[in-house]
């Protein structure tokens, strides 16, 4: 054979040969992975019953502990709880207290000052009565002075008024008889005019005030007499002498 057969024998050989060695190698691999790995299986299964049987012991001296101590704390609380419900009761029966002594104080002190408000207000009320009266006084004798003063000034303007009405009265009567051809007649003296009374003091009462003032003026004794109308030709010989 030539050197190609004996190349391509030799190839096939060695490819043989690294088969059954790959074969080998796998089969003592395995071996190797699965001792291991059941070993290390068996020591992962051991160490996890060991914590597992650590924690339930532990897990269960915790909650032994862990009850008792809640058990200490309720039965704490419960007793701070009694003592804030004593202590609680003690305040509210105290603000209880200070209140009804606190709403006696302020009915009390509100009494007095009702009390003190209604005597100021009626000593306010007194004085204010007595103010009014006073000036109700002097109103009223004001009143009377201002009607004293028109009832004097208004006969004085009646009187004169009156004594001019008597003048005239007079001249026309003279101026008549001298129109008439007759001798005139000497007028009389006037009537002395009466002076105004002096404005009469304010009264007190209404009981001493003059019934009616217009009763108390002076009446004239005598009424001026009535001209007698002109005629027609008087009227026309009157305006033609002026």
């Amino acid at each position: 054979m030539g050197q190609f057969t004996e190349d391509m024998g030799r190839l096939r050989d060695e490819i043989a040969s690294d088969r059954t060695n790959r074969h080998t190698l796998i089969a003592e691999t395995r071996e190797e992975i699965s001792a291991s790995a059941l070993a290390f299986m068996t020591d992962l299964k051991d160490s996890v019953e060991t914590l597992q049987s650590r924690f339930r012991a532990d897990f269960a001296e915790m909650a032994q502990s862990n009850r008792a101590d809640r058990n200490a704390f309720m039965t704490h609380l419960g007793t701070d709880v009694a003592n804030l419900r004593v202590e609680a009761a003690a305040q509210r029966e105290a603000g209880r207290r200070a209140f009804i002594e606190s709403a006696a104080e302020a009915r009390a002190e509100r009494a007095s000052q009702n009390a003190a408000m209604r005597e100021d207000v009626a000593q306010l009320q007194d004085g204010f009565r007595r103010t009014r009266g006073e000036m109700a006084t002097e109103v009223r004798a004001a009143g009377e002075a201002f009607v004293s003063d028109i009832v004097d000034a208004v006969t004085g303007l009646r009187r004169e008024t009156i004594q001019l009405v008597d003048d005239l009265s007079r001249e026309r009567a003279s101026a008549r008889e001298a129109w008439r051809g007759g001798m005139p007649k000497a007028p009389p003296p006037p009537a002395p005019v009466a002076r105004p009374k002096a404005p009469a003091k304010p009264m007190a009462k209404a009981a001493q005030q003059p019934d009616d003032p217009v009763e108390s003026m002076a009446k004239p004794q005598d009424k001026p007499a009535k001209p007698e109308p002109k005629t027609a030709r008087a009227r026309d010989e009157g305006s033609k002498t002026d």
